[in-house]
């Protein structure tokens, strides 16, 4: 496994085999999917693998194509209908096609990607982390890719249910390790730098578009005091004024997280060590999840 954040699996062999029910579990699926969900290095090469291939259809030349021809396809349309052609059908054609040609290339790349998603490895590893998550396992987290998580909410391909196996005893959930005590390596301490960022990564997004607004409603009042001959309109320039102040409380907060970034990367190399190492790595929190997901 290279020293890479993405190289953090989501719940390592040791939490796993930690609780003897869990482990049976996890074998039985290993024997219905055909694959060793102990092996960290072996589990750890085919979600790289995966990962990687659900990218490349993602962004791949046949999206590019659809979104250029769907993009042409559409002005050609445009054009072709404004400029009142005499023989309207005869116009439309050509773009028409284009447009279908580009529907068809999205829906080729979206059936794709379930497809992918559907492979027997990524089938038995969503059984796998139910069932951690069922018996209260330390899962640090369950990759957006893996469960075709996009922008919104809705997953493609979402954990399964977990039920204890046919006459087996149900699982009883334990509250999640935080501090890998017991492992054969210990966890990192998070520094302060990382906590910090934990804390104002979700902030921000919205100062530079008040910003530009405050600043514009302000120059509109100044301008319509001077053409107006309006003095009281003149106070719009204490829109100007907090404008900019929100402009650049937004810049000094993207800094910030941008300094902090780099540490809580740093942090996540050195969780992926440690649990190579044999620690159990609890849950990440929203920040750091995003940091560990961010290469699709």
């Amino acid at each position: 496994m290279t020293d890479h954040p993405s190289d953090l699996l989501p719940v390592s062999a040791s939490a796993l085999a930690a609780d003897p029910r869990l482990g049976s579990a996890v074998r039985e699926f290993g024997r219905t999917y055909g694959y060793d969900y102990f092996d960290d290095a072996a589990v750890g090469r085919m979600l790289a693998e995966h990962e990687a291939s659900l990218r490349r259809s993602a962004r791949g030349g046949m999206v590019w194509a659809a979104s250029l021809g769907g993009t042409a396809g559409l002005a050609w349309l445009l054009w072709a209908v404004l400029g009142r052609p005499g023989n309207l059908a005869l116009a439309v054609a050509p773009p028409a096609v284009l447009l279908a040609l580009s529907v068809a290339a999205f829906v080729r790349v979206h059936r794709d990607s379930r497809r992918k998603l559907r492979h027997p490895f990524l089938e038995g590893y969503r059984h796998v982390l139910a069932a951690a998550l069922a018996h209260g396992a330390p899962v640090a987290f369950v990759p957006a890719w893996l469960t075709g998580r996009g922008g919104g909410e809705a997953e493609a391909a979402p954990l399964p249910p977990y039920t204890a196996p046919p006459g087996g005893p149900a699982p009883v959930r334990r509250p999640r390790s935080a501090t890998g005590a017991g492992t054969a390596a210990p966890l990192p301490t998070k520094p302060a730098a990382v906590a910090e960022y934990e804390r104002i990564a979700e902030r921000g997004g919205w100062h530079d578009e008040a910003g530009w607004i405050l600043i514009g409603a302000g120059a509109a009042g100044v301008g319509y005091a001077a053409v107006e001959d309006v003095p009281a309109a003149f106070a719009a320039v204490l829109l100007v004024g907090l404008g900019i102040w929100t402009w650049v409380a937004g810049y000094r907060l993207g800094r910030r997280q941008k300094e902090l970034e780099k540490e809580a990367r740093r942090y996540v190399d050195q969780l992926n060590r440690a649990q190579s190492a044999g620690a159990v790595v609890p849950e990440l929190s929203p920040p750091l999840r995003k940091i560990v997901d961010s290469r699709l």
